[in-house]
């Protein structure tokens, strides 16, 4: 008489691909996640830092600290930012645009920081606070009553148009 054939043994359960792998996926699955977030937030801040530093507000602040006889004596030339300036800027419904920032400002001579806050109304910016306020705590008033008249004149350059005022600042 012939034999039954064989019982089949029992199969182990097929493993899935997670079960396999977990040992390198999960801390390079957190890896990419971190690296996502953190490629995130330097994207934003590379982007709000470029915001910021091209705004009419710190484009007039740089342009009236280049014009400032006082300001370029202490601090020399070339006068240039910091990279990441500190702050805010709203934009409200209305259209009105609220700025408020500081910046690390330096030249050959000495370092200070540059205050601005301007807000825009129907296209037209006023410029309330803009100041710097240097190492020894000297402060040069970058403000002008009139901010229309202070955005066409340039004490420096009309300076040395004279001559009194050579490339080096000899007053």
């Amino acid at each position: 008489m012939p034999l039954p054939p064989p019982v089949p043994a029992h199969a182990a359960p097929a493993t899935g691909w997670w079960r396999r792998h977990w040992r390198w996926a999960m801390p390079l699955a957190v890896v990419l996640l971190l690296a996502s977030l953190g490629g995130a937030i330097a994207w934003s801040l590379l982007r709000w830092s470029e915001a910021a530093r091209e705004s009419a507000p710190m484009r007039e602040a740089m342009r009236r600290a280049g014009c400032s006889i006082e300001l370029v004596q202490a601090f020399g030339e070339p006068l240039q930012a910091d990279a990441m300036p500190v702050g805010s800027m709203q934009t409200a419904m209305d259209g009105q645009r609220n700025v408020g920032l500081m910046v690390g400002l330096q030249g050959p001579d000495a370092r200070g920081r540059l205050f601005v806050q301007g807000s825009r109304r129907d296209d037209v910016w006023d410029y309330p606070v803009m100041y710097v306020l240097g190492e020894d705590e000297q402060t040069f008033d970058l403000s002008a009553l009139d901010d229309a008249e202070a955005a066409e004149a340039c004490a420096l350059r009309e300076c040395r148009a004279r001559g009194g005022c050579g490339v080096g600042l000899a007053l």
